[in-house]
């Protein structure tokens, strides 16, 4: 594979002894890539003056979501982009060159680092996630971040002064988020609960008056809660403030009968089903189905809103695209959709 020299190419190289046969624990891999994603899904708000805690919108992750491509020989290096690998936006080329010199800072020079990123809540959500992207030490991997020409931009050692500087410490880190757990207890005087988070952990939290109803209907029920969460150094949740979103846990398929795109509505012929798991651990909704599509959310709402907006994308772009112009395997999608669906 030729090198790339564009500012948005990165490669996520995994070294060390557990490395060596070209293979990789799963979990290790989706960690990282979720933890560059933060990093970078931050700088992001940083470049565009948004509040670091900001929700992001779907047009904001697919222009500055991560793109990878099939691994490279080497140990286990996996090739990356910022933003699509054909596309020209000058807010991703900022980024992915505020990427790089965010990244020297950290592990260089941290006046550097304050000068260059002045809020101090974006400031610890990177430290976090900076953090979290290095694989445990037991594992007996190496990670390093390079450029797409294979110069590292954070090499392993760095990743270890970041985890280490004492100026980095991460005391009682807080910010919105979602956590599952089973409920387990309710104090109605002080409005808190506890729940038990994966590993049999109990972690306790405190609820706004307009959460209790939503409480009342779900005991001993695993539950999603999203509030103010204090996480410790690993990045796990050790308590939460303000609970304002209750939702029992769903794993129920979800059933496509029809999809409104504008003006135009398409009917399936039967109903379409797409199997629906939650997973504890990351507190993140996985869907999959017909068309081969796959997709991931943090509650049960948005999944549902990204699976009408996969659909109508494929019903416009490809159900009702010239077949002339297609290639042999969007021609084949673009049969498999007509024949689920309705189009007059």
């Amino acid at each position: 594979m030729a090198a790339s020299s564009d500012p948005r190419a990165l490669r996520l190289h995994f070294g060390g002894p557990a490395a060596g046969g070209h293979a990789l624990p799963a979990a290790v891999l989706v960690n990282s890539i979720r933890q560059l994603q933060r990093v970078v899904h931050l700088l992001a708000k940083e470049h565009r003056g948004e509040p670091a805690g900001k929700r992001l919108s779907t047009d904001f992750k697919g222009r500055f979501g991560l793109v990878c491509k099939l691994p490279v020989a080497g140990g286990y290096d996996l090739p990356i982009t910022i933003g699509a690998p054909t596309a020209s936006d000058e807010d991703v080329l900022a980024v992915a060159k505020r990427f790089r010199k965010v990244s020297h800072s950290l592990a260089h020079d941290i006046g550097a680092f304050e000068r260059l990123v002045s809020d101090a809540e974006c400031r610890q959500r990177l430290v976090r996630a900076y953090k979290a992207i290095r694989p445990s030490p037991h594992l007996g991997l190496e990670l390093a971040i390079k450029d797409g020409q294979g110069k590292p931009i954070l090499r392993h050692s760095d990743l270890e002064v970041v985890w280490n500087r004492p100026e980095l410490a991460i005391l009682g880190p807080i910010e919105r988020g979602r956590v599952a757990g089973t409920l387990v207890q309710i104090g109605f005087a002080k409005k808190t609960i506890a729940m038990v988070h994966r590993g049999g952990r109990k972690l306790t939290a405190t609820y706004t008056p307009e959460s209790e109803a939503a409480l009342l209907n779900c005991p001993r029920r695993l539950i999603q809660v999203r509030g103010n969460v204090c996480y410790d150094e690993a990045g796990e949740p050790v308590s939460i403030a303000d609970i304002d979103e209750v939702a029992e846990v769903d794993e129920n398929p979800m059933i496509i009968e029809e999809i409104v795109y504008g003006n135009v509505r398409y009917s399936a012929k039967t109903p379409l089903c797409f199997d629906v798991a939650f997973h504890r651990a990351d507190a993140l909704y996985d869907l999959e189905g017909p068309f081969g599509i796959m997709l991931s959310a943090e509650n049960r709402e948005d999944l549902a809103d990204a699976l009408e907006a996969e659909l109508q994308l494929l019903l416009t772009d490809y159900a009702g695209g010239d077949p002339a112009q297609m290639s042999s395997g969007a021609r084949e999608l673009r049969e498999q959709l007509r024949s689920r669906f309705d189009l007059r």
